[in-house]
């Protein structure tokens, strides 16, 4: 969501901007909520109360509760979707450096935060009881794994694999969901570059002909 306007220049936007920024607004809040209170606490007089407005204005824009959680787990979908998508167009093209690519990108400050990976697991830990929730999710989820089979039946196509595509993709994915929840309940001080780095050599040991080439390449 591009959002043009800010609380000193909000009076002077016009009507279409003044909402996007609002709504933008209302979606933080309610992720700050979510994170401290959970999902069931979290209400439209909090989240107002967060956002510094009031309760009308949350009706006038979501009309709900469920509206403006849809829409803050529908925000979190394309921001983390975006995430991956932009790195790996930004990658060099073969599927080991776009293995990398996809590793790091889940990584990112933006998206791997304590805030974010809080609202992602009060979301996922909602979705076996609302069916809007398990659809959103489980969207997010098979893309990105569809990516990274893709991947590594790629890779695997190409050099020596010591674990088969379906068996390396689960492992990937595994470690970065481990780490995910690492930075969520595990001891403060674990950095995003040590994650990273773990899933590199996690990496070059399913794919060693692979890790050899980049490190000359390197050299």
């Amino acid at each position: 969501m591009s959002i043009q306007v800010t609380a000193k220049n909000f009076a002077s936007r016009n009507r279409k901007n003044q909402s996007e920024f609002r709504k933008h607004q209302l979606i933080e809040a309610t992720m700050d909520c979510i994170d401290r209170l959970g999902l069931s606490q979290t209400t439209l007089a909090r989240i107002a109360e967060r956002a510094g407005v009031s309760q009308g204005n949350v009706v006038f824009h979501f009309h709900n509760k469920e509206t403006l959680l849809d829409q803050t787990l529908r925000h979190l979908d394309e921001e983390y979707k975006s995430n991956w998508q932009q790195a790996l167009a930004a990658s060099p093209t073969d599927p080991f450096s776009q293995l990398r690519a996809l590793i790091e990108s889940s990584f990112t400050a933006k998206i791997c935060n304590r805030r974010k990976i809080s609202v992602w697991f009060a979301f996922w830990g909602e979705s076996r009881s609302r069916p809007k929730y398990m659809r959103v999710c489980g969207a997010n989820d098979k893309a990105f794994s569809d990516q990274v089979l893709m991947l590594c039946e790629a890779v695997e196509a190409q050099s020596e694999a010591r674990l088969s595509a379906s068996t390396a993709a689960l492992s990937i994915e595994g470690m970065i969901n481990g780490l995910w929840q690492s930075f969520l309940i595990g001891p403060p001080g674990f950095k995003r570059s040590q994650a990273i780095r773990a899933v590199f050599e996690l990496l070059d040991s399913i794919y060693p002909d692979c890790a050899r080439k980049r490190i000359a390449i390197a050299q």
